[in-house]
């Protein structure tokens, strides 16, 4: 009897350094301009459990990347309201992009000012583009005793 398990997608229970590790790898393919591969990353996420904000944020962000700007409305907008503010200001910025893009310049309004609501006004806004995950390097590896 061999065990079949899904390569698309991770089906256990929400299990939370899977998750980091896919979002950090996702996030790391959107530096990178990858866009494809990040969303494959995205994809393997089946439980994003209280990660699912930036899941929706870096996969409207690659859509964006992709310039499917239709697509990447709806998955920056549920960010932008997962998202409390001011920690929304990323996906709103986005999705701002996303509305001019397709010609609703109403719309596009609309989420940049909702980005600056929080700011006194004549505040410039500085959305400024962070990595959320930093994965450090755990260090030498071991050698063996008979490696010098």
């Amino acid at each position: 009897m061999t065990n079949e398990t899904n390569t698309t997608t991770d089906t256990t229970l929400f299990n939370p350094h899977r998750v980091v590790r896919r979002l950090a790898a996702a996030e790391g393919y959107l530096e990178i301009g990858l866009p494809t591969y990040a969303i494959a990353e995205l994809n393997r996420v089946a439980d994003a459990g209280p990660f699912e904000p930036i899941v929706q944020l870096f996969r409207g962000e690659a859509l964006q990347a992709q310039e499917k700007f239709a697509d990447a409305i709806a998955p920056l907008n549920r960010a932008a309201e997962m998202f409390p503010a001011p920690f929304n200001q990323r996906a709103l910025m986005a999705l701002s992009n996303c509305y001019r893009h397709q010609g609703q310049d109403r719309l596009a309004d609309e989420a940049v000012a909702a980005a600056s609501s929080d700011v006194p006004p004549g505040t410039p806004l500085n959305v400024a583009v962070v990595p959320i995950f930093m994965i450090k390097n755990p260090g030498p590896s071991r050698t063996t005793s008979g490696d010098h």
